[in-house]
């Protein structure tokens, strides 16, 4: 089997605070709640179908914030999506970069700030569909992405 990129985590100081904000900004779900069995973690994910588990998870650790990363990415289906992100995230005082059209393949985005300061990107119009038909020279000179 292929090597696969399963999840991520972060510290988070207030657990609850950061589930809050990406289950409501961000649309994931709880796929794994560690603290019902004694631990301080929460996995999230996203949306998948009855019976099916996901392919990527965001594992929250309460635990102090040593380090951030640079940003999450979330892909929303319109610029009015964005806008709405945007809005909500003046209000709670927690926008960093409003909505702006950057063009390219970079599209429309803002970016928002969760409880410990890590950046959470929302864009319309930089989707990941077609990067397979784009090919790249590997370190060892092999191009990869090539289907």
């Amino acid at each position: 089997m292929p090597i696969r990129w399963t999840h991520i985590t972060i510290n988070a100081s207030d657990l609850d605070a950061s589930v809050a904000f990406y289950t409501s900004f961000c649309g994931l779900s709880i796929v794994r709640d560690r603290r019902l069995e004694g631990r301080h973690n929460v996995w999230l994910g996203p949306a998948t179908p009855a019976g099916e588990d996901p392919i990527f998870v965001l594992v929250i650790v309460q635990d102090e914030v040593k380090a951030r990363l640079d940003h999450f990415g979330f892909q929303c289906d319109s610029r009015a999506e964005v806008d709405q992100i945007a809005e909500q995230a003046r209000r709670q005082d927690i926008l960093v970069q409003p909505p702006l059209d950057a063009g390219g393949v970079v599209g429309y985005f803002a970016m928002v700030r969760d409880p410990d300061g890590h950046i959470v990107e929302f864009t319309f119009g930089q989707p990941l569909k077609g990067l397979s038909l784009v090919s790249y020279p590997n370190v060892g000179g092999n191009a990869v992405g090539v289907r």
